[in-house]
C-alpha cells in the first residue's frame, strides 16, 4: 500500500515536471486555443463548398437580371422603331396629298378622320375640319387612293361624311376601260351596285370605276372601285357588283375639294 502511494506521488512529481518544462519552453497550455485550428480549417472549408454550391445560382440569378434589361431595351428599341415606322408612313401620306393639292384647283382642306364607323346607318366618318376651314356640305371627300364619299352635314370645328357604301349614296362613274357611264349607289353592307348598265355592254369583273364629273359634285377621275360580279338582271340593266376602294376603318388622312 505505501508502495502504491509512493509511485503516484513520483508519477504526478514526473506529470508536473514535464508540464512546467513544456510550458516554460512553449507557453501556457491552452485547450481552446489548441481547438481553434482545426475549427478555423472546417470553418474555411464549409465556406468554401457553399461558395461552390452557391456560384451556379449566383451566375443564374446575373444572368436573368441582364436578360430582363435586354429585354427592356429590345423593347424600348422596337417602340421606337414603330414609332419610327408610322411616321415615315404619315409622312408618305401628306407628301402624296400634297402632291394632289398642288395640281388640283378646287381642293379646299386636308383633314384627319377623328372617329370612324361610328354606326352602321348611315355608314359615315367624321374628320377635324369644318365651316372654319372653307368646307361646306355635299363637297367631295376622298384620299390618294380613292373617293371616300361627300360631306353631309358641316359643322364650325368638325364634318359628318357620308361613305359610298351607305344607301343614301350615289356618284356619276364611268368605266375606266370602255368609258360606258352609270350610277354607282351603296348598298349599307360595304360594297356597292353600279346601276343602269344595258344589257348589251361588255362589262368584265376587274374593271376599274372612276368618277366621270357628271354629276357636278365630285371632280372627274376619281377611283372608286372594281367590278367584282356581273349578272343578267332586269330586262334592260345588267346587275353589277362592285368593291369600292376605300375601308372605313382604314381612312386616317382625307382631303376635301368643291363643286
Amino acid at each position: 500500500m505505501r508502495n502504491r502511494r509512493i509511485a503516484l506521488l513520483f508519477l504526478v512529481v514526473v506529470v508536473s515536471a514535464s508540464l512546467m518544462t513544456f510550458q516554460s519552453s512553449r507557453g501556457p497550455f491552452k485547450p481552446l486555443t489548441a481547438l481553434q485550428s482545426p475549427l478555423y480549417r472546417l470553418e474555411k472549408t464549409f465556406a468554401e463548398v457553399l461558395g461552390i454550391i452557391k456560384s451556379p445560382f449566383l451566375y443564374y440569378f446575373r444572368l436573368e437580371k441582364e436578360n430582363s434589361l435586354l429585354r427592356q431595351e429590345l423593347g424600348r428599341l422596337k417602340t421606337r422603331e414603330q414609332e419610327y415606322s408610322e411616321l415615315k408612313l404619315e409622312n408618305e401620306r401628306l407628301r402624296t396629298i400634297l402632291k394632289i393639292k398642288e395640281r388640283a384647283p378646287r381642293f379646299v382642306a386636308a383633314a384627319r378622320v377623328i372617329s370612324s364607323g361610328i354606326r352602321q346607318w348611315p355608314e359615315m366618318i367624321i374628320i377635324d375640319k369644318g365651316k372654319s376651314d372653307g368646307i361646306r356640305k355635299d363637297m367631295a371627300v376622298r384620299t390618294p387612293e380613292g373617293l371616300v364619299g361627300k360631306t353631309s352635314e358641316v359643322l364650325p370645328g368638325f364634318s359628318k361624311v357620308l361613305l359610298v357604301t351607305d344607301v343614301s349614296f350615289s356618284v356619276s362613274v364611268r368605266l375606266q376601260d370602255t368609258r360606258v357611264e352609270g350610277i354607282l349607289s351603296g348598298r349599307g353592307d360595304g360594297s356597292c351596285m353600279l346601276k343602269y348598265i344595258p344589257q348589251d355592254e361588255e362589262v368584265s369583273p376587274g374593271t376599274l370605276l372612276i368618277t366621270s364629273g357628271l354629276d357636278g359634285v365630285f371632280p372627274k377621275g376619281i377611283p372608286v372601285g372594281y367590278i367584282t360580279e356581273v349578272d343578267k338582271g332586269s330586262e334592260l340593266f345588267l346587275r353589277v357588283e362592285v368593291e369600292p376602294i376605300i375601308k372605313a376603318s382604314m381612312i386616317e388622312e382625307v382631303m376635301v375639294f368643291k363643286k
